[in-house]
């Protein structure tokens, strides 16, 4: 195949993903009120941190899956399919066989950590469910080559169209597997929904690209070798980013407890459902930058511009309007004012909402291959949640170690933005909050405040909910007005 690339292409790489998202995000809210009536938040808590400390083991990964996307998306705008087909069979075969030695030496460590950092009565089922939780994992990693593989090809639309899939599918087998086997039950689910999740990837994939054989069984040592060179500095990259979760979930349960790592992890995967809608919208820069960073540096610059601008833009209005919502979702998801879960969910829409804007710049650099930048700016997140997390956490439990988390979120983000505007050689002060966006941010910021400054267990359901409404209107009615809806509107009909 070649690459057929034009601006409507990009358009489907950028709507099907956003459905994608909105499906699983109706999947993830009705899963997780379903676990919570019937598992309570200490469980969610169990779950969560087994899923953080196994996945330290993705520093196995190799940053192989990563290069994917830029390798194959290179080999397509060469038309070089036989190449693609090396790649792909070569860094699975790899995975393959490194990840399941990995796991296997790490599984003594596994039940370890989890002896230290959960509670003696919460252990047995912690270490029942983690063989499920190493399963999952391994195939994970092989569903991450062919996902990457399809971003390469530009196929972002057909990977987004069988993820959402996947995701209705673990919700019906969670509520058909919990009333029997309890939090056991959500660990078969997604061993099951991630193997049928990697079969048909594959099937996909090799669609695409004729070339594939029926199973992966070619590794060629000289693509590994080039690649591993891509990979050293993702790998660093991999390495800090799978670290910041498991380390703060681990902080959350030592300085918080398991309740409150529950609501911290409901609070958490609220947020990043969202922003995953506008992260996927961006992801299509990858495969983009990299097919045109030796032809058109010029357009793969204003590509970036015109990403940050409307990623901005998106970002203001989802994060105030989910803000703003805050109170209202607890009472209606939990089904009651529940403060710890208010108290978190603000602080990480704000840490959340920095990161998101980075973005364009974090995908731009994986599409040039210019990855210091990252690897630098995850370091100060992990740093900065630690340093200001641990003294936080002793003293104020699980609330410090959220705001150590949003500190190293907010530095982190702000170190790559700056970093990437001045390498395109563009003047970052004026570019860090865009033209005719200022008054729509303190807007945003004044709603948020407005709607749950005062709020109480005694705030009736009507009454948070006008006063959401209100504040979301105002901020929809300037969002409306400004500039920028035209401008996402006109790249919507490419």
């Amino acid at each position: 195949m070649s690459y057929n690339f034009n601006e409507k292409r990009i358009s489907r790489n950028i709507i099907a993903p956003a459905i994608q998202v909105l499906i699983s995000g109706i999947v993830f809210f009705v899963l997780y009120r379903y676990l919570y009536e019937r598992l309570g938040a200490e469980q969610i808590g169990v779950w969560s941190l087994v899923i953080a400390t196994t996945s330290v083991s993705r520093i196995g990964d190799l940053g192989l899956s990563a290069g994917v996307v830029k390798f194959v998306a290179q080999a397509i705008g060469r038309d070089d399919t036989q190449r693609a087909s090396d790649v792909i069979q070569t860094v699975t075969l790899t995975l393959c066989f490194f990840m399941a030695v990995l796991l296997s030496v790490c599984y003594p460590l596994f039940i370890l950590a989890l002896n230290y950092f959960i509670p003696a009565h919460e252990v047995p089922i912690a270490l029942k469910i983690l063989p499920y939780a190493l399963v999952s994992l391994w195939v994970m990693a092989i569903v991450s080559v062919f996902s990457g593989a399809l971003d390469g090809c530009m196929r972002i639309d057909l990977r987004s169209l069988v993820m959402g899939f996947s995701h209705l599918i673990y919700l019906g087998l969670t509520m058909l597997l919990v009333p029997q086997y309890g939090l056991e039950g959500v660990a078969m689910a997604q061993v099951i929904q991630s193997i049928g999740l990697m079969v048909l990837l594959w099937w996909m994939l090799r669609r695409q690209i004729v070339k594939l054989p029926f199973i992966p069984r070619h590794l060629k040592l000289q693509v590994l070798k080039e690649m591993i060179g891509y990979g050293v500095n993702f790998q660093i990259i991999t390495l800090m980013n799978m670290l910041f979760d498991p380390l703060v979930k681990a902080l959350m349960s030592k300085f918080g407890g398991l309740e409150a790592l529950g609501y911290y992890q409901m609070a958490n995967k609220l947020i990043l459902q969202g922003r995953s809608l506008i992260v996927e919208a961006s992801r299509v820069m990858v495969p983009a930058i990299a097919a045109l960073q030796k032809h058109d540096i010029v357009k793969a610059t204003q590509l970036f511009l015109i990403s940050y601008r409307i990623t901005f833009y998106v970002a203001v209005l989802f994060y105030g309007l989910l803000g703003i919502f805050i109170t209202t979702i607890s009472m209606l998801w939990l089904g009651h004012y529940q403060a710890t879960f208010i108290q978190y969910a603000l602080l990480l829409n704000l840490g959340w909402f920095t990161n998101t804007l980075i973005g364009p710049a974090y995908l731009a650099n994986l599409g040039t291959g210019k990855l210091r930048p990252n690897m630098i700016s995850h370091f100060i997140m992990g740093l900065c949640s630690l340093l200001v997390g641990i003294p936080l956490g002793f003293y104020y439990g699980g609330v410090g170690v959220v705001v150590g988390t949003i500190s190293g979120l907010i530095t982190g983000s702000i170190f790559l933005l700056i970093s990437h505007i001045k390498l395109a050689g563009l003047h970052w002060p004026s570019l860090i909050i865009p033209q005719d966006m200022t008054k729509l941010l303190i807007l945003s910021i004044f709603a948020t405040f407005f709607s749950n400054y005062g709020r109480s267990q005694h705030s009736s359901i009507v009454s948070l909910l006008g006063i959401a409404l209100l504040s979301s209107a105002s901020l929809l009615m300037l969002g409306w007005l400004n500039p920028a809806r035209m401008v996402l509107m006109r790249r919507g009909k490419l």
